[in-house]
């Protein structure tokens, strides 16, 4: 068989707005550590916890007024007055309940390390106390966007009330995590929510259980406007099968559901949509305008079971409730295509995350961490009679009732049932999570994809055009992460980029994303702000001393309008990826002033120094706005190479172009030209430099002539040369990819000449290019 590959496609062109923008899987951090079991204490009045637990009262949402306490390691977080209550559905009604915790009811707008709520389950129908963990890491490790969880001690009122799994709630805030955006309508699917169609008006799924709202809508809640839902599903279930999946890609990531599928089947999550027709959230996300698939809820997996059905050998092709519509597995499924990649995906997923080289160890590590937390546990047993030999045999046998499989025996016998019933497959490359990023035409945009595939290497070309010009190949070469990248300079105007990207096999076999049409970067000028980074050195030898009697970097801040500015919602960055880097301080810029602030990344030193420094070899500075306004891009641009003493501003002040300066002014308006003003001798610009793979070569303007480029070697030994015609240098500049040319890491060289006709050649000011290639 063929090695699986995934590939990350990396293209870095030209200035773009983070339209879609997926980030990456945030990391498990203090709250979700799964490397020890923190402690978290709970604290209510004696007369809310009677209320809490109060007969009669499960099915209430009512949060009471406590102390948290987050105890991991030597760390210690204390928060007053947050909200806490009874959570879930059957387990309401268990001896061992779960509970919400919600730190931002009484304290509007507050957060816990980036969290608004945590769930904590009490896991009451796994007596291994482990299923749902496990399952969380499967769909994370999967790339499918889902709940981080790890396990905790709960105590309320110092009383130890057992083992939990601290489960990451599903909410804007997750979303926005996730997809870079949070603005979109977030559904919360409950039973019967079978995404059948009921109709073309959004009111036709507005229905109700006994519970609330099947597709409860959690966000944009005044607008309650169902009609994104009602038009997905109406795709869904009213196209032809030959026609869906040109209409359904549109609107539905379809390779991250079926990634989850793959997920659902092999851990036996009946629970969810396929089967049982629930626990399941839509997010419509604004970046893509397609609808992402969440799950939730993993407890009934792995064998646990009320229905007297065999999870552990049922067929993989026919998971789904056969005697109810399920459109979205069954429709699916009968696309050729479309099945093909679920096989994929179940293969994958059992020579990796479901395999037994990473799940048993995985097993038998958490089940050593949390055994003794399990032996104090004496509500565990509350429901079902568990003692601690239950809990520690639950790993290896059965125990009876609705436990119908050890946790290890139902691994291995599922893991073998499906390697039987799996069809022989080649698929072509899937292209998936397609997306741009960046903040301005101004400054660098990432177009990125994951590629996978049977083979090693299989072919992506990226195809774009610029403002309805020709469309341009670039044949990506895979680098030493499994990424392909390429870098183009920032653009000099406002532009619309339209894109498109291919990848085939070594069998011919061909995909394309989109599917049909193309991706549309429409690049607007995006501010009228009056605020502009209006000047900064990088390079201060003896131009300027801080507070503390330093020659530090300096950044300068102009405000060009009539009216102050208060600075103390925005931000400073020295990369477009992290736009909360260094917030301003609390002060106010006023009109037609001037503000200077020290990069030197010592805060320390006050609330005028940021904490970044400038690199003198060349990078990008930006002006983000508010976090409520979404980090807008107010301002930024990136500068070359910085001699000593050279300060690299705008003139005139705020809204001219930028360009190196002779005279530097910092808290005055800038005047002057800059070094090649008098000589009109373009400079030689290189981004990033240090550079990991490729690095772009621009001119800070073009010359007239033939134009000679050569990078050599420290020894003087040309690596590469090209020749380019008169007028024909690339405006978005010239790309040098030492990591597809082989060339070992070390210092190059970059000289130009430009012949001119009639004239002496004119030879350039060389750049120094350092190679740092990737480990």
């Amino acid at each position: 068989m063929k090695n699986r590959c995934i590939i990350t496609l990396l293209l870095v062109l030209a200035a773009l707005m983070p339209l879609a923008a997926q980030t990456p899987f945030p990391e498990n951090g203090q709250v979700f550590i799964d490397t020890e079991v923190p402690r978290i204490d709970i604290t209510l009045s004696a007369t809310d916890l009677t209320a809490l637990f109060a007969l009669g009262g499960e099915y209430s949402d009512t949060e009471y007024p406590g102390m948290f306490i987050f105890k991991s390691g030597v760390t210690a977080d204390t928060l007053q007055e947050v909200g806490v209550r009874l959570r879930g559905n059957t387990s309401r009604v268990s001896q061992k309940k779960s509970f919400k915790v919600s730190f931002n009811t009484f304290v509007q707008g507050r957060k816990y390390h980036g969290l608004e709520k945590l769930n904590l389950n009490g896991e009451h129908n796994d007596p291994s106390i482990i299923r749902s963990k496990l399952g969380w890491d499967i769909l994370n490790a999967s790339g499918v966007p889902s709940p981080r969880a790890n396990h905790v001690r709960l105590y309320i009122n110092d009383k130890y009330y057992g083992l939990y799994i601290n489960v990451e709630h599903v909410d804007e805030v997750l979303v926005k995590n996730r997809f870079g955006n949070n603005g979109g309508n977030l559904y919360k699917c409950l039973y019967p929510a079978d995404l059948t169609y009921k109709g073309s008006s959004g009111s036709a799924y507005q229905g109700t259980n006994s519970a609330g709202r099947i597709y409860d809508l959690k966000t944009n809640v005044a607008a309650d406007d169902y009609t994104d839902l009602a038009n997905f599903i109406g795709i869904l279930n009213n196209s032809s099968i030959t026609e869906l999946p040109q209409k359904l890609e549109q609107v539905f990531n379809v390779n991250s559901y079926l990634k989850y599928m793959a997920m659902e089947v092999l851990t036996g999550h009946w629970d969810g949509y396929s089967y049982n027709k629930n626990n399941f959230y839509l997010y419509h996300n604004q970046a893509t305008n397609k609808f992402e698939f969440i799950p939730y809820d993993l407890d009934n997996t792995f064998g646990i079971d009320w229905f007297g059905i065999n999870w552990a050998t049922r067929n993989v092709y026919s998971w789904a409730n056969g005697s109810e519509s399920r459109p979205l597995t069954k429709r699916l499924l009968s696309i050729k295509t479309y099945r093909d990649r679920y096989t994929f995906y179940l293969k994958q997923l059992i020579n990796n995350s479901f395999g037994s080289s990473q799940l048993e160890p995985k097993i038998s590590r958490i089940k050593g961490m949390i055994t003794p937390y399990a032996s104090e546990d004496t509500y565990r047993s509350l429901d079902y009679g568990w003692s601690l030999n239950d809990f520690s045999n639950s790993y290896i046998q059965a125990l009876g009732a609705h436990v119908k499989y050890g946790l290890i025996p139902y691994i291995t016998t599922r893991r073998s049932q499906v390697l039987v019933q799996l069809e022989t497959v080649d698929i072509a490359p899937v292209i998936s999570n397609a997306t741009h990023y960046a903040v301005s035409y101004k400054l660098p945009i990432t177009i990125s994809a994951t590629v996978e595939d049977e083979d090693v290497a299989p072919v992506v070309k990226l195809f774009y055009s610029m403002n309805g010009g020709t469309f341009l190949e670039l044949n990506l070469a895979k680098n030493r992460l499994g990424q392909y990248a390429d870098t183009l300079a920032p653009l000099t105007n406002p532009s619309k980029i339209s894109y498109y990207i291919t990848a085939s096999d070594s069998k011919h076999q061909q995909t394309r994303e989109p599917i049909s049409g193309n991706y549309t970067i429409d690049l607007k000028q995006q501010t009228t702000s009056t605020l502009y980074i209006n000047e900064i050195m990088a390079n201060n030898n003896q131009t300027l001393t801080d507070n503390a009697g330093d020659f530090d970097d300096w950044i300068e801040l102009f405000n060009g309008g009539a009216q102050d500015i208060w600075l103390g919602d925005k931000f400073l960055s020295n990369h477009s990826y992290n736009p909360n880097q260094w917030p301003l301080p609390d002060t106010i810029i006023k009109a037609g002033g001037y503000m200077v602030f020290w990069a030197d990344d010592n805060e320390i030193q006050g609330k005028m120094h940021t904490s970044f420094k400038l690199n003198k070899e060349g990078e990008e500075i930006i002006l983000f706005d508010s976090e409520e306004n979404g980090y807008r891009f107010i301002d930024g641009f990136m500068f070359p190479h910085m001699d000593n003493d050279i300060s690299y501003g705008k003139l005139p002040n705020g809204t001219g172009p930028v360009m190196l300066m002779n005279s530097p002014t910092p808290g005055t308006a800038n005047v002057g030209g800059g070094p090649n003003s008098k000589t009109k001798i373009p400079e030689v610009m290189a981004y990033p430099n240090p550079f990991a793979e490729s690095v772009i070569i621009k001119l800070s303007e073009i010359p007239k002539g033939n134009i000679t480029v050569t990078i050599a070697n420290i020894s003087g030994g040309v690596v590469a040369q090209q020749h380019i015609a008169n007028a024909e240098w690339p405006t978005t500049g010239l790309i040098w990819n030492a990591m597809r040319s082989q060339n070992p890491q070390g210092i190059y060289i970059v000289s130009i000449m430009v012949e001119r006709e009639g004239k002496r050649s004119l030879y350039l000011m060389s750049k120094k290019l350092i190679y740092l290639p990737y480990k």
